[in-house]
């Protein structure tokens, strides 16, 4: 064949192989060439996911989180509280409002799978969750995006840095930030009251501030503890939290 690049010619009798074997299973008889490419389905796909209902990832996501029987209760008190506290965030970082929502989505589907290795073992549940979301084969996602998604469940709990993560990106930190006091606040696993505390963040300082009234603290001491073991587990990053009472 005039003009054959020598790359194309060995995946040649592989690619005939799988075409002759699906005219014959499909009863096809002639085949149409496009001018399209790979790039514009990607494109198209790119398109949809504006719309949740069309995005592809909701579904696997959803299809994932019941194949491992993560507790649908906790899931969804867990994701309410962090795109709660990163609703409070939004006006920290000079973002479109479609980037927004693609960072506030993705932030759900954290939340969504933060317990799917809970299956394996509950003590470790982090990293089995992580393990799983890297090495499982999401419909809709790419590798890039399901690593992502690994490093955000994985950081949920414990020592942040265990994390080899880029703590200069900003919006991946205030997710991890979100996600991190939603797991700590649904430790009792029912619904926290979240309504009197507020999370601000300082992206120039690489801080975060914290406040809740006094009430909420003497209502809820576990969590008060809970979240001055967190003021300690970011002093190992170069970003830091700041809680206080008012």
């Amino acid at each position: 064949m005039p003009g054959l690049k020598e790359d194309r010619k060995p995946v040649l009798g592989g690619g005939l192989s799988i075409l002759i074997a699906l005219f014959d299973l499909l009863g096809l008889r002639q085949m149409h060439a496009v001018d399209a490419g790979l790039r514009h389905g990607v494109m198209v796909d790119m398109l949809d996911r504006e719309g949740i209902a069309q995005d592809v990832r909701e579904q696997s996501v959803q299809r994932l989180a019941r194949r491992f029987e993560v507790d649908e209760g906790q899931a969804g008190r867990v994701s309410q509280a962090a795109l709660g506290f990163y609703e409070q965030l939004l006006g920290s970082v000079d973002d479109a409002p479609e980037q927004r929502e693609r960072h506030r989505r993705k932030l759900g589907w954290a939340a969504a799978l933060h317990e799917v290795g809970a299956i394996v073992s509950h003590s470790d549940c982090h990293k089995h969750s992580a393990y799983i979301i890297d090495n499982a084969d999401v419909l809709g996602f790419s590798q890039n995006e399901l690593h992502r998604l690994s490093l955000l469940v994985l950081g949920h709990k414990g020592k942040l840095r265990k994390l080899e993560a880029d703590f200069s990106d900003v919006r991946f930190v205030q997710q991890l930030m979100c996600l991190r006091l939603a797991v700590l606040l649904c430790h009792a696993r029912v619904q926290p009251q979240v309504k009197a505390l507020a999370l601000h963040c300082h992206a120039k300082d690489l801080s975060f501030e914290l406040s809740y009234s006094s009430d909420w603290a003497k209502r809820f001491p576990q969590s008060a503890h809970l979240l001055a073991q967190e003021v300690q587990a970011w002093l190992k990053t170069s970003w830091s939290l700041n809680v206080m009472s008012h």
